[in-house]
């Protein structure tokens, strides 16, 4: 097999594993990726109070890691820290929303780019790969969300911008919850083409396809927000 070419039954078993073992993440990793899971996939809910205390009883580790998780959950914009009144998660507003996904789409846009210019050979193959076999893990709406983040992984890699990934961080977390929200209304198959064809596109070195397939998502994203109403 050609080094980061992935069979098929390989690549779906690729998105539904995490990319690093929690044996190798400390338990601060560790506490933040399970809160992040509980925030991105809403249960813990947009606007719900909470307290270190109800962070450390669901996260099952340390008040030291949780602290520390709680500290970059805030930075990546899911939770609120209310000074003498504990935590929030942040709510999900429609105005709110909109500003992301308008400063998203420039950023987003640059990351494809350069990740079209700088992905290194293996990187290329590998996007390949998922574009090849984007929709054989569309079996329900979940595996919408862990492709789109698998992928933002790989573009993160290959565009060879750390601080263009950071920016993007936080903007991308409150998408994703938007996704869960809605995510009985996604258009499962689209989804994936729209996904695999970002990929290939990058992959090729196709920027003006890739900033055409880019648009196509971003347009997905704002359909959502114009059917939400503005939350509280």
């Amino acid at each position: 097999m050609h080094n980061g070419l992935l069979a098929g039954e390989q690549i779906v078993l690729m998105f539904a594993m995490p990319m690093q073992s929690p044996d190798n993440l400390s338990l601060a990793d560790q506490a933040y990726r399970l809160l992040e899971e509980h925030l991105l996939t809403l249960q813990l809910v947009p606007g719900e109070l909470l307290s270190e205390k109800d962070l450390v009883r669901r996260a099952g580790f340390g008040r030291t890691p949780v602290r520390e998780a709680i500290q970059r959950l805030a930075a990546d914009g899911l939770l609120k820290v209310l000074p003498r009144k504990g935590l929030m998660v942040t709510p999900l507003l429609r105005s709110d929303l909109a500003a992301i996904i308008e400063a998203k789409k420039v950023l987003k846009r640059l990351l494809v780019v350069k990740a079209a210019e700088r992905a290194t050979p293996d990187q290329r193959q590998v996007l390949k790969s998922f574009a090849m076999h984007a929709q054989a893990v569309m079996n329900d709406p979940d595996d919408v969300l862990r492709l789109d983040r698998h992928l933002d992984k790989l573009l993160a890699a290959a565009c060879q911008n750390k601080f263009l990934v950071k920016a993007l961080i936080p903007m991308q977390s409150q998408c994703r919850r938007l996704w869960y929200m809605q995510r009985q209304k996604i258009n499962i198959l689209r989804s994936a083409q729209l996904m695999g064809g970002l990929a290939g596109a990058v992959a090729d070195q196709d920027r003006v396809g890739a900033i055409r397939a880019l648009d196509e998502v971003i347009e997905t994203l704002q359909d959502m927000v114009n059917r939400l109403d503005e939350l509280s």
